[in-house]
């Protein structure tokens, strides 16, 4: 089933007249089309994409089977001019208080529902599929051309500049999102993305970044030792290897996001590390970085369909000291997953 073919599908459940979609992701998701500042009208007749004289010709490029209305100063009142009438949906998390005021007083007939459209991304098409493994390649060959770079006294910007670059040149059209490097004591911190601190000897160095194909991303997370490792380091580097690779044994079709966490987590807090471990196991990724389904405390009793696909991310981190995470992305499938990256999780120490 095509993406529109899903959002039709969707309107006849709900027994909908049209749906109004606003996220620049979910319009690219459905129709193909990859501008901004624009809006889809969708119904049983219609596929409308209403957009500025910047995007125009490019939304005739990319959604043949759109009609494209070019406004002069605002979607609504071309959208006034459909004269709709009945229930329709709108995706509400993208629309601003002023905007979902603006919406319906364009269209007094219509009463509207709000849809969450995140769950129609959840599985992935083999085209999707094949995208986010070129993404992931992509990055695992950038960060395997980073490694001869990774030296004492470099810092933690030139080094995310460079594993950026080394992605663009690979065909990256960008970063999934902002790249973390964080070493020393910084590596405690998940998201710490990279400053001018200089890596020295003894500091873990964290990198979490993705790479970019055709709109679709990829997430990976390694953590390598400047130097020897001391032991201390060994020993959470160890467990939260065990961690990604029982998270990995776990995920499969049929089991929810929550049960994954759970044995995970349970798993780190056994080895005396719980309080070290606040955020979730994983996420979906596809178009966007972070998507349904999620492996977290919260991902209620959601089950993991085929062909999602997600990262396994555990991680440990010591305030003052240092931390660790790896994390893979990968597809679920009826027996388990298959695990998409590639680049090697063994402990790796530089120099």
């Amino acid at each position: 089933m095509t993406p529109m073919e899903k959002l039709l599908a969707l309107l006849d459940e709900q027994k909908l007249t049209g749906i109004f979609v606003k996220g620049d992701i979910s319009i690219r998701y459905f129709t193909g089309f990859t501008g901004g500042d624009s809006l889809l009208y969708v119904d049983d007749n219609r596929k409308i994409i209403i957009t500025d004289s910047r995007y125009t010709l490019q939304a005739k490029n990319e959604a043949p089977e759109c009609e494209i209305i070019e406004h002069k100063g605002g979607f609504w009142s071309e959208v006034a001019k459909l004269n709709l009438s009945g229930t329709s949906a709108l995706d509400g998390d993208y629309f601003s208080y002023s905007e979902q005021c603006a919406l319906a007083a364009a269209v007094p007939n219509v009463t509207f529902k709000n849809i969450n459209l995140v769950s129609l991304r959840q599985v992935k098409t083999q085209r999707e599929l094949d995208l986010i493994v070129k993404a992931v390649e992509i990055s695992d060959t950038a960060f395997t051309q980073l490694i001869p770079c990774i030296k004492e006294g470099v810092s933690e910007m030139e080094l995310a500049a460079q594993l950026e670059f080394n992605m663009r040149k690979l065909g990256s059209e960008g970063v999934a999102f902002e790249t973390i490097v964080a070493s020393g004591a910084r590596s405690a911190l998940p998201h710490g993305l990279a400053t001018a601190k200089l890596v020295t000897k003894g500091d873990f160095i964290t990198f979490d970044f993705g790479a970019v194909y055709k709109g679709y991303r990829s997430d990976i997370t390694r953590t390598l030792v400047m130097g020897r490792a001391f032991d201390w380091q060994r020993d959470i580097y160890e467990i939260v290897l065990q961690a990604n690779l029982l998270g990995e044994s776990t995920v499969k079709s049929g089991i929810t996001g929550c049960e994954v966490d759970a044995k995970v987590r349970k798993f780190i807090a056994d080895s005396g590390y719980g309080a070290y471990f606040g955020h979730g196991l994983g996420h979906g990724v596809g178009l966007d970085i972070h998507e349904k389904p999620v492996l977290s405390r919260s991902g209620g009793e959601v089950l993991l369909p085929v062909n999602s696909v997600v990262t396994v991310e555990p991680g440990i981190y010591i305030p003052g000291k240092g931390g660790v995470r790896i994390e893979d992305t990968v597809v679920v499938t009826q027996e388990g997953c298959h695990v998409l990256t590639a680049t090697p999780k063994q402990l790796q120490e530089i120099g």
